[in-house]
């Protein structure tokens, strides 16, 4: 059985196997458009990149990529965006734009604004974990905010459909909605816990940061630890979400209450486009590029 991972998508759910990824949308005619495209995980093409560490920074752009690419798309086929691809420069340009205004937002203002409030040269630890309850409130805010907007609402619904089809593939049950609409809405692997053990581990490692008397010293020491930081909580997630440990089980429960705000649950034709995507994903010995399901 092939480990699966997936995001949400506009109307749609994009779900990556291995060796590919597929994607489907709800088309406002009502059929389903299934696409799947070959494409090698980096894992598969560079063997060095599954090693403890360095696999969490390659798994967060292996993802990233295709997210944006599945999100861009499943736009274009709900009807939202006009047709036309992103080239190559204007995906990585529009992730390299969104992830620094992540890096002002999550982390070098929760920092500025921290410094204001505890001596961070005293109270290193104190100083940090502040930060951390700033970064974890803006977080909270943000999604609590946009999750008002109906759109997003459907996003959310979409993202609890990909989790259930997932579940119910690894328990090795047949793809019906039945079976997939009885799973937890809930996955160990999602991205909004990763988010959330980001946002611990970042309390834990910027307090051993030198020179915290240094402004500039201190905010770019934050985001040069961010790939350590990252990887750090990729193992964690990888470790909470693969044992049954009273630790595991913390972790699990912490990163389920982030998921609180980010995955609702779907109804039965958003079900139908999460199976229809996992089939495409995990299909092997045929052809499968493009079709609708009625």
């Amino acid at each position: 059985m092939k480990q699966i991972g997936g995001s949400a998508a506009m109307e749609g759910v994009m779900m990556k196997a291995p060796d590919a990824w597929a994607l489907a949308v709800r088309l406002p005619s009502g059929e389903i458009h299934v696409e799947r495209h070959e494409e090698p995980s980096l894992y598969q093409k560079y063997p060095w990149t599954k090693l403890p560490l360095i696999r969490g920074v390659v798994a967060l752009i292996d993802a990233l990529s295709v997210s944006y690419r599945a999100l861009s798309r499943s736009a274009q086929l709900a009807g939202e965006e006009e047709e036309g691809e992103l080239s190559g420069w204007a995906l990585y340009g529009t992730i390299a734009l969104s992830s620094l205004v992540g890096v002002a937002l999550f982390i070098v203002l929760p920092a500025a604004i921290s410094r204001q409030i505890v001596d961070a040269v005293a109270y290193p630890v104190l100083y940090n974990a502040l930060a951390g309850l700033i970064k974890a409130s803006l977080l909270v805010g943000y999604l609590l905010f946009i999750g008002r907007f109906p759109d997003i609402q459907r996003y959310f619904m979409y993202h609890g459909a990909e989790h259930k089809a997932i579940a119910a593939y690894e328990k090795g049950l047949e793809l019906t909605v039945e079976n997939v609409r009885a799973q937890p809405r809930f996955h160990p692997r999602c991205g909004t816990t990763f988010i959330a053990f980001v946002i611990v581990t970042s309390i834990v490692v910027y307090s051993f940061l030198p020179r915290p008397d240094v402004v500039w010293w201190l905010l770019l020491g934050r985001v040069a630890l961010l790939p350590l930081v990252s990887a750090i909580a990729f193992e964690l997630l990888r470790f909470s979400s693969s044992h049954d440990d009273p630790i595991s089980r913390l972790l699990r429960w912490l990163g389920f209450q982030f998921q609180m705000l980010t995955v609702r649950e779907p109804d039965d034709e958003m079900i139908e486009v999460a199976i229809a995507s996992t089939k495409a994903a995990v299909a092997e010995g045929r052809e499968l590029e493009t079709e609708l399901v009625a």
